[in-house]
């Protein structure tokens, strides 16, 4: 039975068990009914805090200089352009630069795009957290870490060191008025090259049958990691795949009067342009290309009654599936979802308001799990993108000073 404390190992206690063992605890590794042996850490969330082992301090050095040029080359066409040189103590230096314009095709309308390169390097959070959890995979509790790739853990099981994001974005777009009508309309395509992602889970077992599991469990073991036999799943942040993300943003407000009519709608697609095998199984994979909504929209009214003012609210979401096993051969859709929100605001003097209101004042839910969570007790997806959490209900007092 493993520790998942650190406290035993192979029936004998370790340092940190002896130094419990001083405090006056009643430990005893050579027993396997020993408290120390539940899996399932303190608490309801199953994630027992950072132990001091999992502590460590991270240093970075980074200088930047940044221009940035523009000018009206003619009465319809502006022009920008921009560069910014990054250095930094642990990843080198890097030169991104965009190019953009604007130009006037008559007195309402405008067309602008852009063109430009992006650099992003790995967090320190990134780089180095250490997150052990108790997760039900099927319903059984299983210790799982989240490693960083330099980490023991991560270099035993064949993680590489991680590098900066590229990106390369364009942009096109337009710009006008109609009236009282407002309307601005992009398109945009994000090429992103060593994209940083978790990679699927790598589970680990000391049961010689259990095929891949048990070799991971051999190579923590012959790497000399603590606690090899106490951890049931490991995963780390990776390089791991390209993609491109492509889509449009369209923004429409409209003023009646007291009444301000806004909408937003974006659609957003993003697809896997490498291969990812080596990094995600075919569950995550599917997930990353299609468990968020590709339309979004939010549509809203704001009727302003001299110190009274009123707002409703509507946000859409697409549908969207996620895949429920490893394999991505169960597909479960989900239908789309419409919140409604509404808030009453009175201006009670110049620099004091109150307002009531409700976020999702119906209700709503998403469709519930059909095979996921579902087999633990929760009744939603609990990685869905779209809220679970039911209405949301609230006063707010504002004083401005």
């Amino acid at each position: 039975m493993p520790d998942p404390w650190g406290f035993c190992e192979d029936g004998a206690a370790t340092a940190a068990g002896l130094g419990v063992i001083a405090n006056g605890s009643s430990l005893d590794c050579a027993n396997t009914a020993d408290a120390v042996y539940q899996v399932v850490g303190v608490g309801s969330n199953g994630f027992p805090g950072y132990s001091p082992e999992y502590s460590g301090k991270y240093e970075r050095d980074m200088a930047g200089v940044y221009v940035d040029v523009s000018s009206d080359v003619s009465e319809s066409l502006f022009l920008q352009g921009a560069m910014r040189y990054e250095d930094y103590s642990d990843f080198g230096s890097e030169l991104v630069g965009k190019v953009a314009f604007r130009y006037t095709l008559n007195d309402d309308f405008n067309l602008r795009g852009s063109v430009g390169t992006g650099f992003r390097a790995p967090t320190p959070g990134q780089q180095g957290t250490t997150n052990v959890s108790t997760r039900l995979p099927n319903g059984l509790p299983v210790a799982t870490g989240l490693f960083p790739a330099i980490s023991p853990v991560g270099q035993a099981l064949g993680a590489e060191p991680l590098s900066p994001e590229k990106s390369l974005n364009y942009a096109i777009g337009v710009t006008g008025n109609v009236d009282a009508l407002n309307i601005t309309l992009d398109f945009y395509r994000i090429e992103l090259e060593d994209r940083f992602y978790a990679v699927s889970t790598l589970d680990v077992s000391t049961d010689p049958t259990s095929g891949d599991a048990y070799q991971n469990y051999l190579k923590l073991d012959a790497a000399g990691v603590a606690g090899a036999n106490s951890i049931g799943g490991v995963n780390y942040f990776q390089n791991a795949f390209d993609t491109v993300t492509q889509g449009m943003d369209l923004v429409a407000t409209y003023t009646f009067d007291d009444t301000v009519f806004t909408t937003s709608l974006n659609y957003n697609k993003t697809e896997i342009d490498s291969d990812a095998s080596d990094y995600l199984n075919a569950e995550d994979q599917f997930d990353v290309e299609n468990a968020t909504p590709d339309w979004r929209a939010v549509i809203s009214a704001k009727h302003n009654f001299d110190m009274l003012s009123i707002l409703v609210r509507a946000n859409i979401y697409g549908s969207y599936e996620n895949a429920i096993n490893s394999a991505a051969t169960t597909i479960q859709e989900y239908g789309s979802t419409v919140f409604f929100d509404v808030e009453a605001k009175y201006q009670l003097t110049e620099d004091l308001s109150i307002a009531a209101g409700a976020r999702n004042i119906f209700d709503e839910y998403p469709d519930k799990d059909t095979g996921g969570d579902d087999c633990c007790g929760n009744v939603y997806w609990s990685s869905n993108i779209v809220d679970w959490q039911g209405g949301y209900y609230y006063a707010r007092l504002n004083y401005t000073f």
